[in-house]
């Protein structure tokens, strides 16, 4: 008696599924395409995502970072080398929160392409510690200034790594710390 009672409910159930879901009741869900504007990321548009970043960095690691305040012409573009002065600066705010040490990075030094000698230092330290990319345009490019895609592109990799390092990983779900068990 009881498995008929059951078979019966679950039959009732599945048909009001099929009555509810007519397609005059549908949502159709409104895809907005993203479309990256042509030229490279100006020093406004650079402001704004550093801005952003910072108030990350407040609410969730609560390190409290003063604005660069230095957008001259909000207009001009960003340089690459602009850009590696704040990705360090934000480094440098961060690391009180780190909890891990991860495996350095190795650099490939005669790839390394600058405007200003003097930031070869920042840019070795964000590559070691895997902020930046080894072979990425902000390392590697021949430009001056950086494009839409790759600045994304280069403050993921940047929030990514920092998201890495400042939160103790579980042992359960983490690999590498499971030990030689394989």
């Amino acid at each position: 008696m009881r498995t008929h009672f059951s078979g019966i409910v679950a039959t009732l159930m599945l048909a009001s599924l099929g009555f509810s879901q007519s397609q005059d009741t549908l949502k159709k869900h409104t895809h907005i395409p993203v479309s990256a504007a042509p030229g490279p990321v100006t020093n406004a548009e650079a402001a704004a995502t550093f801005g952003r970043v910072a108030g990350l960095f407040r609410t969730i690691l609560h390190v409290s970072i003063p604005p660069h305040g230095r957008v001259s012409s909000p207009d001009a573009p960003i340089t690459r080398s602009d850009v590696i002065e704040e990705l360090t600066r934000y480094y440098k705010y961060a690391v009180p929160a780190f909890t891990i040490t991860l495996k350095s990075v190795k650099v490939d030094y005669p790839r390394l392409r600058l405007d200003k000698p003097a930031l070869r230092s920042d840019l070795v330290l964000l590559i070691e510690k895997g902020c930046v990319s080894k072979y990425g345009v902000l390392a590697t490019g021949s430009v001056k200034t950086i494009g839409v895609h790759d600045f994304g592109d280069t403050v993921g990799f940047f929030l990514a790594r920092i998201a890495e390092m400042t939160h103790t990983p579980s042992t359960k779900w983490t690999p590498y710390l499971h030990g030689d068990q394989a």
